[in-house]
């Protein structure tokens, strides 16, 4: 089974990043994965138009498509405009979503805090336990913000909280996911909640500097990426695709 993870467009109307979507989403044709999940921040103050052009963009993949928000999403436009991609539980409220892929669930968990940057995973507790009670398949959670301290304090600041909280429900459960998978960071990034990992996504727009305890700030050298994950006798790996530019660069 092979998912696919994007994450952190920030389409524009430079287009940029939407250019390195249209080449992600040509590997992703030919690639062919059984999924495809997006992990938040696809659109940049609103912008009505770079959502319907994600929306084509997606379209064109032959595989199921599924969509989380990010804390810059603008909700209610990229319900209405990505009606026609992705599917969630709610027709109003939080855009979590669960489906079964070949043996594999898959759950989205809308993190997002009306008017606020930061994540919070603490209201949303009660639907997720209520959803894993029955899982008898691997499964893979995916959040925008990640659930623990990347260190970079910037980033740390606009996290997900109250990942103790999400810890303990994950403990209670009889099959926990296999990972935690976000976004949010605009870089790869691997960790642990207790003892299970989770990853960060790297972002289709510009990746952030690695501004780790107070080093300088370095120019990044860092490629745009997404990520695949294989899950396969209950087990996971996941593998980090670099999307170059047109000219080779990165």
């Amino acid at each position: 089974m092979l998912v696919a993870q994007i994450s952190d467009i920030h389409a524009r109307p430079d287009l940029s990043s939407l250019q390195t979507l249209e080449r992600t989403i040509g590997w992703l044709r030919t690639f062919r994965p059984d999924a495809l999940v997006v992990t938040g921040d696809l659109v940049d103050d609103g912008w009505r138009r770079g959502y319907r052009l994600v929306a084509e963009s997606l379209r064109s993949l032959d595989c199921p498509v599924h969509l989380l928000p990010g804390n810059g999403d603008d909700l209610q436009l990229m319900r209405s405009e990505l009606a026609a991609v992705g599917t969630w539980i709610n027709a109003t409220g939080p855009m979590h979503f669960r489906t079964a892929v070949d043996g594999l669930t898959l759950f989205g968990v809308d993190v997002t805090v009306a008017g606020q940057s930061y994540g919070d995973v603490l209201p949303h507790l009660p639907w997720l336990m209520n959803a894993l009670a029955d899982v008898t398949t691997p499964s893979l959670l995916f959040m925008h913000q990640p659930p623990l301290r990347i260190g970079i304090e910037v980033l740390d600041r606009v996290g997900c909280r109250n990942g103790s909280a999400l810890l303990s429900t994950l403990d209670a459960v009889n099959r926990p996911p296999l990972a935690i998978l976000c976004g949010h960071v605009h870089r790869p990034a691997f960790g642990r909640l207790g003892s299970i990992p989770v990853q960060t996504c790297g972002s289709l727009c510009p990746p952030n500097p690695l501004l780790l305890e107070g080093r300088a700030d370095l120019p990044v050298i860092d490629a745009p990426s997404f990520l695949v994950h294989e899950v396969s006798d209950g087990g996971l790996v996941s593998h980090v695709v670099s999307v170059l530019a047109s000219d080779g660069s990165a």
